[in-house]
């Protein structure tokens, strides 16, 4: 039976190997994707359930990466898509409700004023349709070019354009105060 197993790992190394990879990845890049779900998710238990998902496929499919330096990359992407189908669940299950963890402020007003910006950007972004929502998180939150966000999202450059667009103007439009 270990035979069987090494014989998995043949084209990236020994088990070991294997292992030693993902305790790398798991402790670079876990706390990001993480970040990156509660984003997508608004719930930070389904979001880590998500990365865990995430980390679990990445292990089972190790011999079937064919460049293991992009690991990384594929964890993203097995976020994400794991976070739309939760999406896709929740949205049957129950109203999403943006939790928001803020640092506390020495101010009480400064600080209720911190939580309502919050829950209005929040509020904002969650009610954007799914495909504006993962382009503002991607190009927005992880900092990612609009090339790296169509390969994230598995689009085209055009529509990561136009959608990034129309979601900048439709979260201008819902977080302006009137005068």
């Amino acid at each position: 039976m270990a035979e069987e197993r090494a014989t998995t790992v043949s084209a990236t190394g020994t088990l070991a190997d294997r292992d030693g990879m993902l305790d790398v990845l798991f402790r670079t890049h876990c706390a990001a994707l993480v970040r990156l779900a509660v984003v997508l998710l608004g719930d930070r238990a389904e979001a880590e359930e998500a990365v865990q998902d995430a980390f679990v496929s990445l292990h089972r499919n190790w011999s079937q990466l064919r460049d293991t330096s992009a690991a990384g990359a594929y964890l993203r992407s097995a976020v994400v898509r794991r976070c739309r189908s939760r999406q896709r669940g929740l949205i049957r299950a129950r109203a999403a409700a943006p939790k928001l963890s803020l640092a506390p402020s020495e101010n009480l007003e400064d600080m209720a004023v911190e939580v309502d910006e919050a829950a209005r950007m929040a509020a904002a972004v969650q009610s954007l349709p799914t495909r504006q929502r993962e382009v503002v998180v991607a190009r927005y939150y992880l900092g990612l070019t609009e090339v790296q966000t169509a390969q994230l999202l598995n689009v085209g450059l055009g529509s990561v354009k136009r959608h990034g667009h129309r979601a900048l103007a439709a979260l201008q439009r819902g977080i302006e105060v009137p005068s």
